[in-house]
């Protein structure tokens, strides 16, 4: 992908987060804007054009907007059809390539199908207690044209990166690329599994000589063979078997978990490198754990301070976050699992007490029956909730799982609260997405606590009247 030239005339396709930011950023350097959005500007967007001279069109405009501009940007969320991309193939420019070519700080980029949030979240922290400058952003926090004047202050760019973004990109490349997994999701958007899967590979498929990845073991038969001047590492919960191990290449390198203790593998030679303490385990998943210590051995950077972050920091809302407890019962907010294997993941961690478990939302194409057989006998009752409801409560019925269902989750927390018995925890674990009740996770996630802690306020005043 080439810079545009100074004068083109650049249209930003969707006016949200990131293309309030392109805008910006397009503007400050000089270029000719148009927008293009479904809706209506605001009152303070329209103000905002008129002063920046950028010309807003409606999508029934389409054509005009398309014919006007020289180069599209398009914001991750707009699902381009394959016609319409194929039309005006000469003009796409996505903005993972954009930021590649004006970066001059090695990329961090983290992909996956669940657990990037986290990833990304702690090797920030990271990071930060040891004094590495980074700039971090992508698919949560900063969009990605808001980086590009960090650059010059920071050692490294730290991306999330979401298959919308990835899906697209001709030329990006980190210095490191990490995936964190593979499970089926946004079959709403993407066509089909496959084309969900050649999306998260473009975090890999352009990297130069010299750079490093870090993917799933499990996911080494299923992509391109590893370039020879690129190293290639891999990391897996248990060691795989000799044969396994011997089939690595001198540039293939693989960490595993003995006894709680994070390994490296390569050339033959199993090198210790640091226990996984309670504390450290506390922190966040085990997967995740291990990926983490991986990255700071791949970077040569000290993963000892990993002790003093899992102390002191303040993990992102809405991924098990421990919302309160009464009576003896504790009460998890995890509505950002949206997908089945997130909430598999959530139910695991808390399997050691009667678990009252929450899923709701919209499915995005997967089919969840997979996710409800894994859960007979794992479960106490489930509480399915929103637009399909019934269709996951039809589906504990066939598994015979207790359950009842609901049209929000009000009705559904109310009825839970009659239910639950000291030594119980509760679980808000959607496997869905948010947008059948609400405007995203956060919302939903909020709502939760919300109702939680007025639960809490009236229990503890009824408490003190008696």
């Amino acid at each position: 992908m080439n810079i545009p030239h100074k004068n083109a005339h650049l249209g930003i396709w969707g006016f949200g987060k990131v293309g309030r930011s392109a805008a910006h950023y397009l503007h400050e350097q000089g270029y000719c804007l148009s927008v293009m959005d479904k809706r209506v500007p605001t009152a303070q967007e329209q103000e905002y054009v008129q002063e920046k001279n950028i010309t807003w069109y409606n999508e029934h405009e389409q054509e005009t907007f398309f014919n006007s501009c020289d180069f599209i940007i398009p914001s991750p969320g707009i699902n381009i059809s394959p016609l319409c991309y194929a039309t005006h193939s000469a003009k796409w420019v996505h903005e993972l390539d954009f930021f590649y070519q004006q970066c001059n700080k090695p990329i961090i980029a983290i992909t996956g199908s669940i657990g990037k949030t986290s990833v990304t979240h702690i090797l920030a922290q990271l990071f930060k207690e040891l004094s590495i400058p980074v700039a971090v952003g992508g698919n949560i926090g900063t969009p990605i044209f808001d980086l590009i004047a960090q650059q010059n202050n920071v050692d490294y760019t730290l991306l999330e990166a979401s298959s919308f973004q990835l899906m697209h990109c001709t030329n990006f490349a980190p210095t490191l690329s990490i995936w964190t997994n593979f499970y089926p999701n946004h079959l709403d958007y993407h066509p089909s599994e496959a084309e969900y899967f050649s999306a998260k590979y473009n975090i890999v498929k352009h990297q130069k000589n010299n750079s490093l990845s870090l993917i799933p073991f499990t996911l080494r038969e299923k992509i391109p063979a590893v370039p020879i001047h690129h190293i290639r590492a891999y990391f897996t919960i248990t060691i795989p078997g000799n044969d396994q191990l011997l089939s690595l290449k001198d540039n293939e390198q693989l960490y595993y978990i003995k006894s709680n203790m994070v390994v490296r593998y390569a050339h033959g030679i199993h090198t210790p490198l640091m226990l996984l303490t309670p504390n450290l385990l506390h922190l966040s998943f085990i997967d995740n754990m291990l990926l983490i210590v991986s990255v700071c051995d791949l970077l040569k950077i000290s993963s000892n301070t990993l002790e003093t972050v899992a102390t002191t920091i303040n993990l992102p809302e809405h991924r098990v976050e421990y919302s309160g407890t009464i009576h003896n019962v504790d009460f998890y907010n995890d509505s950002k699992a949206t997908t089945t294997a997130s909430t598999l993941a959530a139910v695991e961690k808390l399997k050691n007490r009667p678990l009252h478990l929450f899923l709701g939302g919209l499915s995005k194409g997967v089919d969840r029956a997979p996710l409800i057989a894994q859960l007979k006998n794992q479960v106490k009752h489930i509480y399915c909730f929103g637009k399909e409801a019934d269709m996951l409560y039809s589906m504990c019925f066939d598994n015979a799982i207790p359950s009842t269902h609901y049209a929000n989750l009000d009705s559904a927390i109310k009825n839970c609260i009659d239910r639950i018995q000291s030594g119980d925890c509760v679980l808000l674990s959607p496997a869905g997405s948010s947008y059948d009740l609400y405007e995203n996770y956060e919302q939903r996630g909020k709502h939760f606590k919300e109702l939680i802690k007025s639960y809490m306020e009236k229990n503890y005043l009824s408490t003190r009247s008696s």
